[in-house]
């Protein structure tokens, strides 16, 4: 089943153009790189892979376009419905698409592999940390697609998109997360449904014996770049949640209708996460506007550049924070405390809301 049309649509927020005026991006920022990605190892180890083995089907070369897509189907319900290993001769033309799976793999897990007690967690982190960092949206075809043009089998729609061409939406990027997690031995499901009213794709995984929402494409924050560059950033708003978290967040709503409920939500903004801005720690859980305000100030008197930072927001006495529009007077506050930045004023929104009063804050000084 693939979410057609609308179900492309780009589903993080884009600031309008010209907002901040901003000319320098600091990639090199350390709280930009997702968390969790290993640097490549010249001869990883991988876990033994006791999968059993199953053969795809006979085709002969050369395949045409609809036939190479049954294939990719095929592949796909091998590995991530039948959870089994596919056996692929040297010429199978879906062969690329597992080799770059397993790839990304070898160098993405290998700090799961490295922790048997949040092994779980961690793959599921760095799954979803590289398909949101690593995978651009497509956003001519979501434009192609609400303007009713016939957009047919786009790789974008299936797992070959993410995998070959770092090209996705929101169909290829569920589909790519359960299969990679199978690979991974960890369950996960596609779940289909609507996001802020428009048709889209997102997951359900099961992590030490738990289910949770994940939605990959809501997390990369898409924004323009002094009004017409477009640039991503990562984030762990929609990582790991209840359903009551994700249908009751305004006024981006999950509305979906699932068989298996996930009622739990992960903490992953820990009371003992911390983020490291210009040599001092401070907490990513912050509870006050004074220490929010210190975080801002400690950016404004820090030497290099800070291209964004993520944080929950708890303050006592602030009970719904799944409405929108819950801190901005407290954000507007804190964004004058950072004097020479490119936002200064929450007015131009240079953020992005998630659940449970997490927010990510664009700041590039």
């Amino acid at each position: 089943m693939f979410v057609k049309r609308l179900a492309v649509i780009m589903l993080s927020l884009v600031l309008a153009a010209g907002v901040g005026g901003c000319s320098t991006f600091f990639s090199e920022t350390p709280d930009i790189a997702p968390h969790l990605i290993s640097e490549p190892d010249e001869n990883p180890v991988r876990p033994i892979d006791g999968r059993e083995e199953a053969t795809l089907s006979d085709f002969t070369l050369p395949l045409s376009d609809e036939r190479y897509r049954e294939r990719v189907d095929e592949l796909y319900q091998v590995v991530a419905e039948d959870g089994k290993k596919p056996v692929l001769s040297e010429n199978d033309p879906v062969k690329p698409v597992y080799d770059a799976a397993i790839s990304l793999l070898n160098r993405y897990m290998l700090n799961a592999w490295q922790n048997s007690e949040t092994g779980e967690v961690s793959t599921v982190h760095s799954i979803h940390d590289y398909l949101v960092s690593e995978v651009e949206y497509d956003n001519e075809l979501y434009e192609s697609s609400i303007k009713g043009e016939d957009v047919g089998r786009n790789p974008a729609f299936d797992i070959d998109g993410p995998l070959l061409n770092k090209l996705s939406v929101c169909d290829g990027l569920s589909k790519t997360f359960v299969f990679l997690c199978a690979i991974e031995g960890i369950e996960a499901i596609r779940v289909t449904g609507t996001y802020m009213s428009i048709h889209h794709a997102w997951n359900k995984v099961k992590v030490n014996g738990e289910w949770y929402n994940v939605d990959v494409t809501a997390d990369a924050a898409n924004y323009l770049l002094d009004g017409n560059e477009r640039r991503t950033q990562i984030s762990h708003g929609f990582f790991l949640l209840s359903d009551y978290t994700f249908q009751s967040f305004v006024p981006r709503m999950h509305v979906f209708d699932s068989t298996v409920p996930a009622i739990t939500d992960y903490d992953y903004f820990g009371d003992d996460e911390m983020v490291n801005i210009g040599g001092k720690l401070y907490s990513r859980v912050v509870t006050s506007q004074t220490e929010l305000n210190a975080v801002f100030e400690a950016i404004g008197k820090s030497n290099r550049g800070v291209g964004k930072i993520e944080l929950k927001l708890d303050f006592e006495g602030k009970i719904n924070v799944n409405n929108a529009d819950m801190y901005t007077n407290e954000i507007n506050n804190a964004y004058t405390r950072v004097f020479d930045a490119d936002f200064t004023t929450a007015s131009q929104r240079p953020y992005f809301q998630a659940p449970n009063g997490v927010y990510l804050f664009l700041i590039y000084k």
